[in-house]
């Protein structure tokens, strides 16, 4: 676990000086409503299991091979007025996971926008560099008229190249080169996972324009930003996220990578739902 606080450790409200039980309630209180944000999510990830399969069955393309709950475009015909709506609980953690840091070098979009799009992935998922190459595209609109942020959050699923690969986007971030240097390593997985070695990754680095190639590559072992990677992954973990990717818009959980008309969907409702709150 990195050094730097880690955003799930339940912090209970400060106690009167030797009220240990009223420390332990707040304590234990934070850790039911962890709970029940894993058993929520994996309640989700249980149903599109069962979808996957149905698809498979009626000759749908089928996500074998993929990690649990990861969807092709074509599994998104479900429209978002079916989404659950998790208990107030869940939904209040789900917005305290938004971090909206301004310093956050993979984040995108204005820190105050009504709606926040977690999303984590892992840059050898097919289908999260389906979703980055096809779909994310059309959601640009939003982030650049203040609806919409969008907070990547690293969800290592495939050992050490996936870690050094995403140790190596935020090499790249810091050299301010991330977006082309997220879209290189996706298309490098459009297609299956790609194994991709330490030398790969210097080349698209050089290949998408990072200037100064020596730190680049001497921050491909910076323990500070395999830390980070992996304060990332085991915050996904605490919560249940166990496949990629996996959405956290608001206060809906979408699991798998839709089209883009039904995450502007999932958006739109999430952005009507701040306004009638603020009226």
């Amino acid at each position: 676990m990195s050094t730097t606080e880690d955003p799930l450790t339940p912090m209970a409200a400060p106690a009167p000086a030797g009220d240990s039980r009223a420390q332990s309630i707040a304590w234990a209180v934070a850790a039911v409503v962890v709970a029940l944000v894993i058993g929520f999510i994996a309640w989700l990830a249980m149903g599109e299991d069962r979808d996957d399969s149905s698809g498979a069955a009626s000759g749908a393309p089928s996500s074998a091979g993929a990690p649990a709950g990861a969807t092709t475009g074509d599994d998104a015909a479900e429209s978002p007025e079916a989404a659950p709506t998790p208990p107030p609980e869940v939904q209040q953690l789900l917005l305290d996971l938004q971090r909206r840091d301004a310093d956050d070098p993979l984040a995108e979009g204005e820190v105050d926008a009504p709606v926040v799009m977690i999303e984590y992935a892992d840059y050898r998922c097919p289908y999260c560099a389906r979703f980055h190459l096809q779909e994310r595209p059309d959601l640009q609109p939003l982030v650049e008229d203040g609806t919409l942020r969008i907070e990547f959050r690293d969800l290592v699923l495939f050992d050490e190249p996936s870690q050094l690969a995403a140790v190596a986007a935020r090499a790249a971030a810091e050299q301010e080169v991330l977006a082309a240097y997220q879209t290189a390593l996706f298309e490098r997985s459009v297609d299956g996972q790609a194994e991709l070695t330490r030398e790969d990754l210097v080349a698209m680095a050089e290949q998408v324009g990072v200037a100064d190639l020596e730190a680049f590559g001497t921050a491909l072992d910076d323990e500070r930003l395999h830390a980070l990677v992996r304060a990332d992954t085991e915050e996904a973990r605490a919560i249940g996220v166990t496949s990629t990717p996996t959405f956290l818009v608001n206060t809906t959980v979408v699991q798998g990578a839709y089209e883009a008309e039904y995450m502007i969907d999932v958006i739109e409702q999430q952005r009507e739902l701040v306004g009638a709150g603020a009226r």
